[in-house]
């Protein structure tokens, strides 16, 4: 039942614009009061075809206004069609004179200011009022009479068409931001792409800084070693015999290198990033719009209570029998309480003394109303309208709004004051004409306060997300780093040094192959230059189809430059791995030969290599024979090769073990699923 009558009103609302429709149900409900007003007089009543005429123009109005959608005309559709309406409210009070069709007209005007731009609402308004006035003064025939209607109905209409300024200022600032939210949601619906956006500017603004804060000083090493070993190599041309004399040069540089290289993996892994900008998770103050803006709320206070006060004074003046001359002035001192009264209650904030202002009020314009027997007078109401529906809360609005008419009864009571029910119609018809808008207003504003608070909280988690997603890619791209410059160029700058050491070890014995040792240990050198751009450039050069020469070729690197035995064992499709997991593969093959010749005294190395039944195992394998064996390594805090391979691995979806065996020896293992998808 619920659902259906959701359904009903969001079709309703989608036929008509959501600004008319309030004004369009107003109207239909000012000509229900005027028809049942009409049945209801008796005189009307024996004129019937009087009364079917003004009938048919209200039905005939009303009908116009359901059954044509302003939403489906344009600007000139929609002026064409008020002016119909306009034509059928003008004949029928000149049916049925009853100054409850004056507010027909008023709802025109007020619904103008929802459908036009304000120089169209301007000349519409005075189109509107110059056909009212001139049906008025024919129905009247009479100046004073005309002059006291334009004054009634000029408080009223100020305040009404205020009320509907405020509210449309609202409905458009409301759809304003509901159209705003939904960009939003749309952006957050493809924010996935502009995250990947963000995660590679990331990275590469993150490798570009640590290009010149870590790698500028292993690039200065490196070329120091460089060039040292390109001296000891020309003085080894000229002469083998002084080649001894100058090998200690590059092996310096060579452990500079090696130093500046541990070092740099140190700052990687354990140097927190202060470099970027804190996460802007705050949200924006708490919205504390009100219904009218300060200023223009304050010269409202004073406005509208003087605005009244001078047109009641007007109004007393113009009075066939004048008014004596201490009702004139109680009049006057009456208005000067209610302006003080209405300004210092649009003022105050607590509940309790607006309450009672709101009394004081009332009293107040019921008492003008009293002493000047002046029954418009009674419209001064629409003040307490006003505040009431601006600044009561709904169970406030609703207690106060019980209490009223008894009050306005009891007080019109004990002054003898006559209220007929066209009066009191017209009072009701006028209140809801000021506080419906008001009330409409303060509901579209706190609306979009949600709507902004909705925008504010989107936002702040989609910077939360980009945030999370910056901290995690620098994290990574600092891992990554340190991962690579350990593997790759700590492993080519381990075995420069196992060169030279073998070159100084032979310069003495055999100059020749001292100075061949020194030539590789230049290509090597080479090798990490370019292993090092590789790094900045996050450049995977190895291709999985060349996993096994790039394999063959490590392992036969090593045994050059070490000298001792690695046998090679590969079985499976090793080159049909993906990329990540034959890149992984190397680095731990690479590793296991590099530790073992830093750290073991073996003379045999066995790698082995299977890719069978959807994993792939790698095991390298060093028969150590020191004299001091090495317990388990603790892989979250031990070398950073194995805390790099350990990254790889569980990236990967795999593991690695690593420690000495108990028969004698080194073994690391890595094991890896071939098909891991991240």
């Amino acid at each position: 039942m619920k659902h259906r009558i959701s359904s009903f009103m969001q079709a309703v609302i989608s036929r008509y614009q959501r600004a008319a429709l309030a004004f369009l149900v107003l109207l239909s409900l000012v000509v229900l009061v005027v028809a049942l007003s009409a049945l209801s007089d008796p005189v009307l009543r024996t004129a019937w075809p009087r009364l079917i005429g003004m009938l048919a123009c209200l039905v005939g109005m009303v009908g116009l206004a359901w059954i044509t959608p302003l939403r489906l005309l344009t600007v000139w559709g929609q002026v064409i069609l008020i002016g119909l309406e306009l034509a059928a409210a003008a004949g029928a009070q000149l049916l049925y004179p009853t100054p409850l069709i004056d507010y027909i007209y008023l709802i025109l005007v007020l619904q103008g200011i929802m459908l036009f731009r304000p120089w169209l609402w301007a000349i519409m308004a005075v189109g509107i009022w110059m056909i009212w006035a001139i049906v008025r003064y024919r129905l009247s025939h009479d100046l004073i009479g005309w002059l006291e209607s334009n004054l009634a109905i000029a408080f009223p209409a100020t305040c009404a068409i205020i009320a509907a300024f405020i509210y449309a200022r609202h409905l458009r600032r409301s759809e304003q931001v509901q159209q705003m939210l939904q960009q939003m949601q749309q952006r957050s619906a493809a924010f996935s792409t502009f995250l990947r956006d963000v995660q590679q500017r990331v990275a590469h603004e993150e490798r570009q800084r640590l290009l010149h804060l870590l790698a500028d000083e292993v690039q200065q090493a490196l070329a120091q070693a460089e060039q040292s070993i390109t001296g000891a190599l020309a003085v080894a041309q000229t002469n083998l015999h002084r080649l001894h004399a100058v090998l200690d040069l590059p092996r310096a540089a060579a452990a500079t290198a090696i130093d500046r290289l541990r070092a740099a993996v140190t700052a990687l892994r354990f140097q927190s990033d202060d470099t970027r900008q804190p996460a802007r998770l705050a949200l924006a103050n708490t919205l504390e719009e009100t219904l009218i803006a300060p200023r223009p709320y304050s010269v409202l206070a004073w406005l509208l209570p003087s605005l009244f006060v001078s047109l009641s004074v007007g109004l007393a003046l113009i009075q066939p029998n004048p008014l004596s001359l201490p009702a004139l002035l109680w009049l006057v001192v009456l208005g000067g309480l209610l302006i003080v009264a209405s300004a210092c209650t649009q003022h105050v904030r607590q509940t309790i003394f607006i309450q009672i202002g709101l009394v004081v009020q009332t009293l107040t314009i019921t008492l003008m109303a009293a002493v000047t027997n002046l029954i418009p007078l009674l419209w001064g109401l629409l003040l307490v309208a006003w505040q009431m529906a601006s600044r009561l809360s709904t169970l406030q609005l609703i207690f106060f709004g019980s209490i009223f008419p008894l009050l306005l009864l009891g007080i019109g009571f004990w002054q003898s004051l006559t209220l007929d029910a066209a009066t009191i119609l017209g009072l009701g018809v006028a209140v809801a004409l000021v506080g419906a808008p008001l009330i409409l207003a303060r509901y579209q504003l706190r609306r979009r306060q949600q709507v902004e608070w909705q925008m504010q909280l989107l936002a702040a988690e989609m910077q939360q997300q980009a945030n999370e997603i910056q901290t995690i890619t620098i994290a990574a791209e600092r891992s990554r780093f340190a991962r690579e410059m350990h593997d790759d160029l700590g492993s080519k700058l381990v075995l420069i040094n196992l060169e030279l050491q073998l070159a100084a070890d032979l310069a003495t014995e055999d100059p020749t192959a001292a100075r061949d040792h020194l030539a590789h240990s230049r290509e090597l050198l080479h090798s990490a230059w370019q292993s090092l751009l590789a790094v900045v450039d996050a450049d995977l050069s190895l291709q999985p189809e060349e996993l096994t020469q790039n394999l063959h070729q490590l392992v036969r690197q090593c045994a050059q430059s070490t000298g001792i035995t690695v046998d090679l064992n590969l079985h499976g499709e090793i080159n049909q791995l993906p990329a990540p997991v034959a890149h992984c593969v190397y680095r731990a093959v690479q590793e296991g030969l590099t530790n073992a010749c830093k750290h073991a005294s073996a003379d045999t190395i066995i790698v082995y290599v299977s890719a069978e039944g959807g994993y792939v195992v790698v095991t390298v394998t060093n028969n150590d024979r020191s004299d001091q064996p090495r317990s388990h390594i603790d892989l979250g805090s031990g070398s950073f090769g194995l805390v790099g391979l350990r990254e790889r691995a569980e990236l990967l979806g795999g593991g690695i073990e690593a420690g000495a065996l108990p028969e004698g020896g080194w073994r690391l293992r890595l094991v890896l699923p071939i098909d891991h998808e991240e």
